[in-house]
């Protein structure tokens, strides 16, 4: 079962850590010194304690960091950031995370909207989404630090899952 906690530097540096392969690669962080130097939000201890939350699991008697998510609000739109960690990717741990993340959300913003934008490759991830209560927006391409992509914006409406 996950289990949502604080955000600490430690995660954070572990987050950092994390590879993905092939074409997943793009979800790789720089290393901590690189974004601890252009100031990324994940490196700002206010940051990570107001807008972020670390997602572990007990596996074998032991804590493991499985992921993190990060609310960012901006007047009525709360944009979701999540991350899985890539040895439980495809193994149904993002059904079990997405589930946290809604409920936190429904616990938290009763008045607000929930988007997050994914990468158009991603199948794996819209497909998660879609099953969680997402649905698609429009698709739009976005400049990244590797250079310009293809993304999905999606909305949460619970009404999805009354329907499914």
């Amino acid at each position: 079962m996950l289990n949502q906690t604080e955000l600490t530097e430690k995660y954070a540096k572990e987050i950092s850590t994390w590879k993905y392969d092939n074409a997943y690669s793009v979800y790789n962080y720089p290393d901590w010194d690189k974004i601890l130097e252009q100031k990324w939000a994940i490196t700002i201890a206010n940051k990570r304690k107001e807008e972020f939350k670390a997602v572990t699991i007990e596996l074998d008697g032991k804590l493991q960091l499985c992921g993190y998510f990060r609310f960012s609000v901006n007047n009525q739109i709360v944009m979701l950031g999540l991350g899985l960690n890539p040895q439980f990717c495809g193994k149904g741990y993002g059904k079990q995370l997405m589930g946290l993340i809604i409920q936190e959300f429904e616990k938290r913003f009763t008045d607000k909207i929930l988007e997050l934008e994914v990468r158009n490759f991603n199948t794996r991830a819209i497909q998660c989404y879609l099953k969680a209560g997402f649905f698609k927006v429009c698709a739009y391409i976005k400049e990244t630090p590797i250079g310009p992509d293809t993304f999905l914006l999606m909305r949460y409406d619970k009404s999805v899952l009354l329907l499914a």
